[in-house]
């Protein structure tokens, strides 16, 4: 098709109101947030859910990457997926999950061949 045949139409439909919510910033927030939410659950996420979301894990992760040059450790796969990958078990050693010595890269194949014969053990 060719292009300009589409005009964008900006904003409409949507108007700002401050009805249901209250200003932050430039827009507006719900106020339907936590414990004032259909689906709350009385804050219930997992705690690995919370940690795995965590700056720290990010950090972390982006630490491994970088000390092991974006490549996998075991086969030296470059552009690939490359995974974080905890030397000691993440469940088991909770005092090593953000230590970068205790994390190495895998591409996608190698880490789906370890946890293959390994398993979720050390």
């Amino acid at each position: 098709m060719p292009t300009g045949i589409y005009k964008h139409k900006k904003n409409q439909g949507f108007q700002k109101c401050n009805k249901h919510g209250k200003k932050f910033g430039n827009g507006y927030v719900s106020k339907h947030i936590r414990e004032n939410h259909w689906n709350w659950k009385g804050g219930i996420t997992p705690e690995n859910r919370i940690i795995r979301t965590s700056i720290e894990f990010r950090l972390w992760r982006e630490s491994v990457f970088a000390r092991d040059n974006w490549a996998c450790q075991k086969c030296g796969k470059r552009g690939e997926k490359i995974h974080a990958h905890h030397i000691q078990n993440f469940a088991q050693f909770p005092e090593l999950r953000f230590a970068i010595d205790n994390g190495v890269t895998f591409c996608q194949d190698c880490h789906q061949q370890f946890h293959k014969i390994y398993k979720d053990n050390n």
